[in-house]
């Protein structure tokens, strides 16, 4: 058996856990099970993240509407969405986010790093908690392209909320 040398295995590293996504579905014990097949509408955002733009930032985004356009977006890609009449309410809390730097990211993998936490809260028609999403993303390396990351990170995070939501697989985890 053959050993990588160590600069290739170092890359090789870095590649596998420079970006990683986490999703955890908790059921609430007692409360109805949610069905692989239900509908979702997309209730309050809650920035509990204490993150906040430099007043003299060119770019910005208004974190809550971005998980809300996204969560949107993901809901309606696997045709699950009905902002009308929903089975369920899916209400998230941005628990931390970091919109990191590709160009520090690409200079020194690690530093850098664009990171949201979510934890989405799928209710009933009456408020109650029928189960809890959490979803970590973090992008710790790349250079171009990862570009906007701090942008696209929502839509990762809100795509894997949705996949959770339909796919027993990823509810097995």
């Amino acid at each position: 058996m053959k050993i990588l040398p160590r600069p290739i295995l170092a890359i090789c590293l870095l590649f596998a856990f420079g970006c990683s996504m986490k999703t955890n579905y908790i059921p609430n014990s007692g409360a109805p099970e949610v069905s692989f097949d239900s509908t979702f509408g997309v209730g309050e955002v809650v920035d509990d993240s204490g993150f906040e733009f430099p007043p003299n930032e060119e770019e910005t985004i208004d974190l809550k509407l971005a998980m809300t356009e996204a969560l949107q977006k993901a809901l309606r890609e696997k045709g699950v969405y009905d902002a009308e009449n929903p089975q369920w309410t899916v209400r998230t809390e941005i628990v931390d986010y970091e919109p990191g730097n590709a160009f520090a990211r690409w200079l020194l993998p690690g530093a850098g790093a664009t990171k949201l936490s979510v934890v989405a809260f799928v209710l009933d028609s009456e408020e109650r908690q029928a189960a809890k999403i959490t979803s970590a993303r973090s992008i710790g390396f790349g250079g171009a392209y990862t570009v906007g990351a701090w942008k696209y990170v929502f839509e990762e995070v809100a795509k894997e909320i949705a996949e959770t939501l339909t796919d027993p697989k990823k509810r097995a985890k």
